[in-house]
């Protein structure tokens, strides 16, 4: 009698593992194929690869996304800034908008689940935000949602017709008649007076200050040339933000004496607005420092209250529980404000005062381009264009002289 060949059959072992939110599986005929084969979609997961299963989340595809198209055009700091790359603070400007807005909000949500009104939601719960903010968050899903139809993971774009809703215009502004007196007065003895005065007075951008040398500095045909910037977020020095920013830029008179005397006993490759040291650049922690001590001076002069310590009553100052630190001596449940140096004194706005005083100067928009170091011009007409009542007295005069001509 003939045996029977019979198969032998298996009972396939499952094995799971949850790996940054999300469950994983291995099958084999043993724990130890099951384990291996799990092993491998662990370590797959960890290298960012996909599998081409049409249940992936948006928190899957987004960091993906993040190491596969984001993360290898980020440029070492000080390198040449070319087209298609970035910095590593504008990576991490993806990140945080991806971990702080879409993540948390369809996160867990399957890719070809997602609707235009689901992400119109999450810009729509910003408003009142900066127009900055909330376009950069529009900026990242269209990247995020436009690479994901054009991989075929998902059936259409839910990202191209997203609008913004309502925002802050936050712009940069003049200083004030009185702000600029009172600066002009701490500068006198301030230690960062000179470098506050030669802002205001050359109108380059504050990052562009640090890597400048005494050999930048040509006294004799009052000029200063700009040719390297402190990378924003970094402590590389690299070009400035675009090529229009390589420039020379006149030296106001009245900052040549002080800048000579400043100068008088370094060597031509020394900095000329060290750190307090007399000899290191300075970076981007010194110049918030700086200008944070400096404007603190100008509050003071402008007569901000303080504590018996000297600490300026400030309304950020809250205790663990939400609750004023200081609270207000008229209404106990706000926070006691001693500023009396407006809250949007902001260093940039010296580079703004720069840009009107030209204009006010009569100095010609395609020069204050090339002064100021715009690439296009539309930056430089922004600030042009800006009219007020000045203005409009200027125009008045000249209406008025054409008239008695007539």
């Amino acid at each position: 009698m003939g045996t029977v060949n019979q198969k032998k059959k298996y009972e396939y072992v499952r094995k799971t593992e949850v790996y940054e939110g999300k469950q994983y599986e291995g099958w084999g005929k043993t724990d130890a194929e099951a384990y291996k084969k799990l092993a491998a979609k662990i370590e797959a997961a960890k290298r960012g690869e996909l599998d081409s299963s049409p249940n992936i989340t948006v928190e899957t595809w987004c960091k993906f996304w993040l190491k596969t198209y984001k993360l290898p055009q980020v440029r070492k700091p000080g390198s040449e800034k070319r087209q298609g790359t970035m910095s590593a603070k504008s990576y991490r400007m993806y990140e945080e908008k991806i971990n702080g807005y879409i993540i948390p909000n369809i996160g867990k949500r399957r890719m070809r689940d997602i609707n235009d009104y689901d992400l119109q939601a999450i810009l729509n719960s910003q408003k009142g935000m900066s127009k900055t903010h909330v376009s950069k968050i529009r900026m990242v899903m269209k990247g995020v949602f436009s690479q994901a139809y054009a991989s075929r993971k998902i059936p259409f774009d839910p990202s191209t017709k997203l609008t913004l809703p309502d925002y802050t215009q936050g712009k940069h502004r003049s200083i004030t008649d009185e702000e600029r007196a009172v600066l002009e007065k701490v500068a006198q003895t301030h230690r960062c007076g000179l470098w506050v005065r030669f802002l205001l007075g050359t109108g380059i951008r504050p990052g562009e200050s640090p890597p400048l040398l005494v050999s930048d500095l040509d006294f004799k045909a009052k000029l200063v040339s700009i040719s390297k910037s402190l990378e924003s977020g970094t402590y590389a020095v690299g070009d400035p933000k675009t090529a229009a920013g390589i420039r020379k830029v006149s030296i106001p008179d009245d900052l040549i004496p002080d800048l000579k005397k400043a100068v008088k006993k370094k060597k031509p490759s020394d900095y000329v607005f060290p750190q307090t040291d007399g000899k290191s650049m300075m970076t981007q922690t010194c110049l918030t420092n700086n200008w944070r001590s400096f404007t603190r001076q100008m509050d003071l002069m402008m007569g901000a209250e303080t504590t018996p310590h000297g600490h300026i009553y400030d309304p950020k100052d809250l205790k663990d529980n939400g609750t004023p630190l200081y609270p207000d001596p008229h209404d106990k449940s706000k926070p006691r404000n001693g500023h009396k140096l407006a809250e949007d004194f902001d260093l940039y706005n010296l580079r703004h005062t720069y840009a009107t005083d030209l204009k006010k100067a009569g100095v010609p928009i395609t020069s204050a381009k090339y002064i100021l170091g715009h690439e296009d011009i539309a930056t430089t007409a922004n600030i042009y264009t800006h009219s007020g009542e000045e203005d409009a007295i200027a125009a008045a005069k000249l209406i008025n002289a054409y008239r008695k001509k007539k």
